[in-house]
């Protein structure tokens, strides 16, 4: 997905409100918009530039971000969900979803229903798949995601956010574990996907499993050998706000070619991708990666290129477990997935 298809994106979606009680914020409403924001986080949310005069209108210009809100009667922006997009990609992210603690809402679940219905409609002829990091604080949350969205659980992400206060909502102000989400808006296409063999491999096949693409997966054994001196390494992304990093270990070398430490000096979140459609890839990266801290954290899902393993650097893995122990996780599946990497994690340290 290209910047001329971005633009095509935000216009098509920007073309009409999805339902009768919700519709597309401008900047005459950013100041309603950053009330709700106060009202539910405080000035505690991440992303402090959307606490700025001009902050989230910027994202709204240049269709970075498109912010789908309810106002009342009174002017009050008394719900939102943002999407935020991307050149290149072939997937949107779902986020800031926000609702005011005391402004009543008129959307009914028919109406969220409807709405999510149209959007998901607009983007199916865009891009493959709708991400969202979802908060195991927060039960309705999840169920929303996946009631409304058709989201499934494909992973986790460990301490997400640092420091937010969700205002009303119980446990807030812990570091937020993230349940990874996606929803698929094609069927996926028919192709191999490699995993490692063992125990890290089963998990992940379980996710793929929860995908409905398990059987076109082969388990491939893992190599050991030499420590390699470079890792070479491709950029995906880099949120400034939560200071998370993505990145893909495309190889490795003893040459002077590529980078002498696999970990990021800047991340806070360190996520490498593993490509899926190698199995030497898998078979020499995945022991890599696991000695230098990483812990298989869920899988990528890609429309034209090879799906990807997602592996994090766990500083405390001990600590990590404790924290997703305690996680509110609404269905089943999440659970499984939560408690699975621990007991994984406590088998792997």
């Amino acid at each position: 997905m290209g910047r001329d298809c971005t633009a095509s994106l935000v216009d098509d979606l920007r073309a009409s409100a999805p339902t009768e009680h919700s519709r597309w914020l401008t900047e005459l409403e950013e100041p309603a918009f950053r009330e709700l924001l106060h009202a539910r986080y405080g000035d505690t949310y991440s992303y402090p530039m959307l606490y700025e005069p001009g902050g989230a209108s910027r994202l709204w210009r240049s269709g970075r971000l498109l912010s789908l809100g309810e106002l009342n009667a009174q002017g009050a922006v008394v719900s939102h969900t943002g999407l935020w997009t991307a050149p290149g990609r072939d997937s949107v992210d779902s986020g800031l979803s926000l609702t005011h603690p005391s402004q009543r809402t008129a959307m009914d679940r028919d109406e969220h229903t409807r709405m999510w219905r149209h959007l998901l409609g607009r983007l199916r002829t865009h891009v493959g798949f709708v991400h969202q990091n979802t908060s195991t604080l927060h039960l309705m949350a999840q169920r929303y995601a996946s009631r409304i969205m058709g989201a499934v659980p494909v992973g986790l992400v460990v301490n997400y956010t640092q420091g937010e206060q969700l205002i009303g909502v119980e446990g807030s102000g812990i570091p937020m574990q993230a349940l990874a989400m996606t929803t698929v808006l094609s069927p996926l296409p028919p192709r191999t996907r490699y995993l490692p063999s063992g125990h890290w491999g089963e998990w992940l096949l379980s996710i793929l499993a929860g995908l409905d693409v398990s059987k076109t997966a082969v388990l491939v054994p893992t190599e050991g050998g030499a420590h390699t001196k470079r890792y070479i390494l491709r950029p995906i992304d880099w949120n400034e706000s939560l200071l998370i990093e993505r990145r893909e270990l495309t190889g490795l070398s003893d040459s002077e070619a590529g980078e002498p430490e696999l970990r990021s000096p800047r991340a806070r979140v360190d996520l490498v991708h593993l490509s899926m459609g190698d199995p030497q890839q898998v078979a020499v990266g995945t022991p890599v990666l696991l000695a230098a801290g990483y812990r298989p954290s869920g899988v990528r899902l890609h429309r034209d290129s090879p799906d990807e393993i997602v592996f994090q650097h766990v500083r405390d893995v001990s600590a990590a477990c404790v924290a997703l122990s305690r996680a509110r996780l609404a269905g089943r599946d999440s659970q499984a997935l939560f408690a699975g990497w621990v007991e994984r994690c406590a088998r792997t340290s």
